[in-house]
């Protein structure tokens, strides 16, 4: 049976992106500084998906609370 061109290599890129994503969603969170101010980065958690698959991944990205506040979180309602 022949492929359509490109199929091949579509299939290897959502495989590379099945790997990437799983790695990052099972790395362990490490101590960050922000490249611009120094302040200790922290973590918020993301969820990610690829089109047309039913596995989902949780990834916590890194952010700088100084340099980027969040405009509404739980810590802004703690007195």
């Amino acid at each position: 049976m022949r492929h359509l061109p490109g199929t091949e290599r579509k299939g290897e890129l959502v495989e590379s992106l099945k790997l990437f994503l799983t790695a990052q969603s099972i790395a362990v969170a490490e101590t960050r500084y922000c490249s611009d101010c120094g302040s200790v980065l922290r973590y918020l958690p993301m969820q990610f998906w690829l089109e047309g698959g039913d596995k989902g991944w949780n990834i916590p990205l890194p952010y700088c609370p100084d340099c980027h506040p969040l405009p509404v979180t739980k810590e802004t309602f703690i007195s």
